[in-house]
């Protein structure tokens, strides 16, 4: 549990929003926290110079 409390934080320091955290940490859930500190981008790195377009 103590690390699925990490993985949240490192998420939210990373700026995911804050309503999808939940669904990000079931899908990592059993991944290490190490995995995910490596897996994983900030959110603005992301999504820097992408438009997102709603048809």
């Amino acid at each position: 549990m103590v690390q699925n409390e990490e993985k949240e934080k490192l998420l939210r320091d990373y700026g995911y929003p804050v309503q999808s955290i939940p669904r990000l940490v079931q899908e990592i859930d059993s991944m290490s926290l190490d995995k995910v500190k490596k897996l994983i981008l900030p959110f603005n790195d992301i999504t820097a110079d992408k438009s997102f377009r709603r048809d």
